[in-house]
């Protein structure tokens, strides 16, 4: 039964999740006006804005201009319900599951963001990441040096890459991999790296990038560290029995 609300609860906040990524980039508010058509600008009445339901009840159109809505938004709300259970399967009603719940949350508007903008705002960061900072100082996951240590040699990374080649990477994906290196340290930071750069070549390929040109990557360093946090947790039992 708490699965079935953790569930829509997370599909819930997925729908505001879209709100924030598709507003926050052209400085629009979230808060006002309330939630419309993007094409006639007709505000939806609650019973257009019931996560998932709705978009499959309307059959992906507007109720009153009959316009084609993106598929995007009830894949994000299903995203955010399928993380937000994972959390909760792997760490329950704890501090730590806050802690991802915020950090997926993060991840969950950046790739918004990014699809639609090819951009990821400071206001994001700077939000979210103060919060990662209590919650370290809080309930640290490793000794304090080796998420400030992480942090440095991501910076002195990317650095390097700059200098080398400018433009290679965009100031998002560079500030993502930051909160990684700071979250979980140096060894799962570097494991996600490699995840994201063989996640990007499969989605620049598939989506027919070019790589010597801008695409969107913040997808493929989410996916990476989806796959880094929950696949680590089913491997787990199967190391345990080896051991």
């Amino acid at each position: 039964m708490m699965g079935i609300f953790v569930f829509l609860a997370g599909i819930t906040m997925g729908s505001f999740f879209h709100l924030v990524g598709e507003r926050l980039p052209v400085q629009r508010s979230i808060l006002f006006p309330r939630s419309h058509c993007i094409a006639c600008k007709q505000p939806l009445s609650l019973l257009e804005m019931i996560p998932l339901l709705s978009y499959a009840i309307l059959k992906g159109n507007c109720k009153h201009c009959g316009i084609r809505l993106s598929f995007l938004y009830p894949m994000v709300e299903l995203l955010s319900g399928s993380l937000f259970l994972l959390i909760y399967r792997i760490a329950g009603v704890s501090f730590e599951s806050l802690f991802l719940v915020i950090l997926c949350s993060l991840f969950v508007i950046a790739v918004v963001s990014d699809l639609l903008y090819m951009r990821v705002p400071n206001e994001l960061f700077l939000f979210f990441f103060p919060l990662f900072v209590i919650y370290r100082t809080i309930d640290p996951l490793l000794i304090w040096w080796e998420g400030a240590a992480s942090l440095l040699f991501c910076f002195l990374m990317f650095y390097s890459l700059e200098r080398f080649k400018p433009n290679s990477m965009g100031g998002a994906d560079m500030k993502l991999f930051a909160v990684l290196a700071f979250c979980f340290g140096f060894k799962p930071f570097l494991l996600i790296l490699f995840l994201s750069c063989i996640t990007g070549l499969v989605h620049a390929k598939v989506f027919s990038f070019r790589l010597d040109e801008p695409f969107p990557f913040v997808p493929a360093i989410s996916l990476s560290f989806w796959l880094y946090l929950f696949g680590a947790q089913v491997m787990l039992p199967f190391a345990g029995s080896t051991g």
